[in-house]
């Protein structure tokens, strides 16, 4: 399964328009299996933007099998704040795709940040 940036912020803006910090199971979102939304959710976690209870496996105990999301970390924080303005975000995703082929989360950050650095004159 491929990752997919775009649903990654989606779940970004889920987690932050919650009203609670209970557990989430079975989510579902529109056009994305749920299938798609569990194996970002492993996706994110890995990559430290959500905080989660892990159901690991019972043969292989850093394998990680699915995740129980609560709300963001602060770096999830961090990432959505960035990639909230809807150009910048449109403009950062085709300028890293066109450069390299492929949308990291990190670089995509970093350009985020840096337009946002350059609207405001630092």
């Amino acid at each position: 399964m491929k990752r997919n940036i775009e649903l990654i912020r989606k779940l970004l803006l889920y987690f932050e328009d919650k009203p609670d910090y209970k557990m989430v199971k079975n989510l579902e979102l529109e056009g994305f299996s749920k299938y798609e939304v569990q194996y970002h959710f492993i996706l994110m976690d890995q990559a430290g933007l959500i905080s989660c209870e892990r159901s690991v496996s019972s043969s292989t105990a850093d394998r990680v099998i699915q995740v129980y999301p609560f709300g963001l970390t602060w770096q999830g924080h961090e990432f959505l704040e960035a990639s909230r303005n809807d150009t910048f975000w449109n403009k950062a995703k085709e300028l890293v795709k066109s450069k390299s082929g492929a949308l990291s989360i990190e670089v995509v950050m970093a350009l985020l940040i840096s337009m946002a650095k350059e609207s405001v004159g630092l």
